[in-house]
């Protein structure tokens, strides 16, 4: 209904103008334009705060506790906004069925005012002029007094929500505010006192909600620091995020010049199907969103977030002449970590797989790229390592235990690349491979997939015959003894 088209923000849109402060500092009213949103004017408030700039611009440590505490916050508060909205939706359904009563000259208009009235007698609904009208029986069928009715109530719902928005976030400044305060003097104190390099805070830090105590911190610290101990871990973990090796840098070929080579009239070129904004290869299905005036709003969204579906070709490498040259990797595709939770990986290859997976979690975040965890013993869980925190958190809580079959867990990942149309996407089996082998169709599934540009890399964690090794395209080795104090 057009009464209810304020615009809104999305929790991107929030981290963004908490992004931009702490690498720039930069959080003028003028940059976001005119709004109402209390959430986003809270935010410039916060930022604005001399006590509070003076501790985070030009101080990395505290600009990442502030971006976390920060984005954390307004995420919480998302969702109970989100869930509030929910249980108006029944309002928004009898808003609805009123504009039906226009078209079929219903009676009822009484309950009807009775009800907004007591809804919403402190939002200034003129309920007596409109009582006053339906009173005379030419007017219970006008449709301009109906539609204008209507309209009041839209504008009286969207300032109660309004209202409850800013009541709501009323009650969680001063926490907010406190926490922040703290935070920001006591932690980067600790780490000093305790000297903690910033790659240990910033992992351990990253496990812990923004809700910080020493106890948790030094138990994940423990966990963080087996990395030094085993640097394949590191390696894995930098292969995966596809990050430069020591010197900066890594080897990548990259095109010279534009040798094109298109094929007309031949065998079909497709090779499969990815998302990004190249207008030349739209499917089909895109430019329908573009023809359409009302969703080119839409599509535009897509356009410049570069989530529209295109096709992906086989000459999109043109061909090209090839050189050496070092440059940053190209980062591509989601990261998908499968991990052994069986009985047999209980000890320290449990704490080494969570070390991995904690140092990934990390590279997700910098990155900003989509990560998952698909679990297995004998069945599978998976999580959205970005989004579900709290089941990731509970996964972090159980010990590992059962017997191990891999058949579940490929099938998980497969119809996840599948489904969400991955390219190029990175997928890592974290085990001690004492799996028994899969049936060979799924096995030709994981050769077909790395043909479509996934590629596969394992990290066994002992010593057991690994009989997978012809499937993958890396697999890296820590060999461990059990007397190695922890």
């Amino acid at each position: 209904m057009a009464g209810l088209s304020k615009r809104k923000y999305d929790i991107q849109f929030y981290v963004k103008v908490v992004e931009k402060f702490v690498q720039t500092g930069e959080c003028a009213k003028t940059l976001y334009g005119e709004t109402e949103d209390p959430l986003l004017l809270y935010l410039l408030a916060i930022m604005n705060d001399p006590s509070i700039r003076v501790l985070v611009l030009g101080d990395e440590v505290r600009a990442r506790i502030f971006y976390d505490i920060t984005t954390q916050f307004v995420w919480q508060f998302l969702e109970q906004e989100k869930f509030q909205m929910q249980r108006a939706q029944s309002e928004l359904g009898e808003m609805e069925s009123a504009l039906n009563w226009i078209k079929e000259k219903r009676d009822g208009w009484q309950a009807l005012l009775r009800k907004i009235k007591d809804d919403y007698k402190e939002n200034a609904f003129d309920e007596p002029f409109y009582e006053h009208m339906f009173g005379d029986k030419d007017k219970q069928h006008d449709s301009t007094v109906w539609e204008k009715m209507l309209k009041d109530w839209e504008d009286s719902f969207q300032q109660k929500q309004q209202e409850q928005k800013e009541k709501n976030l009323d009650a969680k400044k001063d926490f907010l505010e406190k926490k922040l305060k703290t935070s920001l003097n006591k932690i980067p104190e600790y780490l000093e006192e305790h000297q903690v390099d910033k790659e240990e805070f910033y992992q351990a830090w990253s496990m812990m909600n923004g809700l910080w105590n020493t106890i948790d911190f030094e138990n994940i610290r423990k966990i963080v620091k087996l990395q030094k101990e085993y640097p394949e871990l590191l390696k894995v973990a930098n292969r995966m995020g596809r990050i430069a090796d020591d010197e900066g840098s890594k080897q990548v070929y990259v095109t010279e010049g534009s040798v094109y080579k298109l094929a007309h009239s031949q065998k079909s070129d497709i090779l499969g199907v990815t998302i990004g904004n190249d207008l030349n290869a739209l499917l089909p299905s895109e430019l329908l969103y573009y023809a359409d005036s009302e969703l080119q709003d839409v599509f535009m969204l897509k356009y410049f977030t570069q989530k529209l579906q295109t096709f992906r070709y086989k000459s999109e490498i043109m061909q090209p002449s090839r050189r050496l040259e070092a440059k940053p990797a190209v980062l591509k595709g989601p990261m998908i970590v499968c991990l052994d939770t069986s009985g047999s990986m209980t000890g320290k290859p449990e704490r080494m797989a969570n070390s991995l997976l904690i140092k990934l979690i990390e590279i997700a975040e910098l990155q900003s790229r989509e990560c998952f965890l698909i679990t297995f013993s004998v069945s599978t869980k998976t999580i959205d390592i970005r989004r579900d925190r709290l089941k990731l958190m509970e996964f972090f809580s159980h010990p590992f235990t059962g017997d191990t079959d891999a058949t579940q867990m490929l099938k998980d990942t497969f119809r996840m690349l599948d489904e969400n149309r991955y390219m190029n996407a990175d997928v890592l089996l974290i085990s001690d491979y004492r799996i028994p082998k899969c049936k060979p169709e799924l096995l030709k599934q994981m050769s077909v997939h790395r043909e479509k540009g996934t590629l596969f890399y394992g990290l066994q964690i002992g010593i057991a015959p690994n009989e997978w090794t012809e499937h993958f395209d890396h697999i890296y080795r820590i060999e461990y003894h059990v007397d190695r104090k922890y």
